[in-house]
């Protein structure tokens, strides 16, 4: 017997062809009309963007629906998967960068839509590849750094926020966010996080991610004699700032310690022994930590790379953590649940062609218009 999706796979070519004779023969358009709605819906779910991109013209009823965030959502989980070429390259920070475009690096992807930042001219702009529609964003200045962007699958919104540092005032240590909700404003709104008089830090991050919906900024800064670890985490949704601050005593040295992020969530690590002594912010809204340890057993045979990897990005699904030696310029793939290194990646200024694989979306901004890049 065949399955539901052979069904409408075969059901599918069929409103293919009616599609293409309709214009040929009037009299066809009862057939697709005959059958119920939830039908035709379940058909349209299972076919191509370059498809359902065309049936948007058959009639109000199917536009309609191909613009629906609950459809949309649907179509996304049973797609195929859209195959990329692009350039994996290393960054100045060594950091791995994704080139779709020359000199343009994906910054992060959500609901199948490409935050993209040109190496030159500093522009952003959002692009879904499914539908080859681009929107560029207003020009956020010179010392933007880590942009992020959220989406509300079931009501389309699109948020967009950046840290940016003010370099007129005080060598750039004033920083503020900026915030551009997308449909409605025209130039992006700049906020100012709590607490930033009189600091003196002596490290600071940037950190920007979708899933939790935030952006965060984190500093060690002075206090008196000591020093402390402070995260300012702005909501993307509801523009409020939260800060949390690290326990105390939680590491003997904040010089020492890496941030980094673990799985979607900012985390601080320090190694002690043959351990990699981790807390995760998992919850920046309730000021909640998490503490892990990882036991690094490698360093008993090489104990010099104490003193020379820091945690750069850690997997927790799939078990991997990556630690970077800016010493011998190599990272580490570390496979945490089979306590081993699994790689040993040396990083060069070379690039190297790859094909990555996305699941396309129908989901179109306000604004957004169609380019073939």
């Amino acid at each position: 017997m065949p399955s539901t999706k052979d069904c409408c796979e075969f059901s599918s070519r069929r409103v293919r062809m009616h599609n293409l004779n309709l214009s040929k023969n009037p009299a066809m358009s009862g057939v697709v009309s005959e059958l119920p709605f939830d039908i035709i819906t379940e058909i349209l779910s299972w076919l191509p963007v370059e498809s359902l991109l065309r049936f948007k013209f058959v009639c109000k009823q199917w536009c309609s629906l191909l613009l629906d965030y609950k459809f949309i959502a649907k179509h996304m989980l049973r797609a195929r998967p859209l195959q990329l070429s692009c350039q994996r390259m290393w960054e100045h920070n060594k950091t791995i960068t994704f080139l779709y475009d020359e000199n343009v690096k994906r910054v992060t992807e959500v609901a199948g839509l490409f935050l993209e930042e040109s190496h030159t001219t500093r522009v952003f702009r959002i692009r879904n590849f499914a539908t080859h529609q681009v929107l560029y964003l207003p020009y956020a200045g010179n010392a933007t750094t880590a942009m992020g962007f959220v989406f509300d699958s079931s009501t389309g919104e699109c948020k967009v926020a950046c840290f940016n540092k003010n370099e007129e005032v005080d060598f750039g240590r004033e920083v503020g966010v900026k915030v551009l909700s997308i449909g409605k404003d025209d130039q992006w709104r700049t906020l100012k996080p709590p607490n930033q008089n009189d600091k003196l830090f002596l490290k600071r991050y940037f950190r920007a991610t979708h899933e939790e919906g935030a952006a965060h900024l984190v500093e060690i800064i002075r206090d008196g004699e000591d020093f402390k670890l402070e995260v300012q985490s702005f909501d993307l949704w509801s523009e409020c700032f939260t800060i949390t601050t690290l326990p105390r005593g939680a590491f003997l040295d904040l010089k020492r310690v890496g941030v980094f992020r673990w799985n979607q969530y900012v985390a601080v690590a320090d190694i002690v022994g043959e351990a990699l002594n981790v807390l995760v912010l998992q919850d920046f809204k309730e000021h909640k930590w998490s503490k892990i340890t990882v036991p690094l057993k490698f360093l008993k045979d090489d104990p010099v790379l104490k003193d020379q990897i820091k945690p750069r990005r850690a997997n927790n699904t799939f078990g991997e953590l990556q630690l970077h030696n800016a010493v011998r310029n190599n990272l580490l793939l570390y496979d945490m649940k089979r306590e081993m290194v699994q790689a040993t990646i040396n990083i060069t200024n070379s690039s190297e062609k790859i094909f990555t694989f996305h699941k396309p979306s129908l989901v179109t901004l306000k604004g957004m218009k169609r380019e073939y890049i």
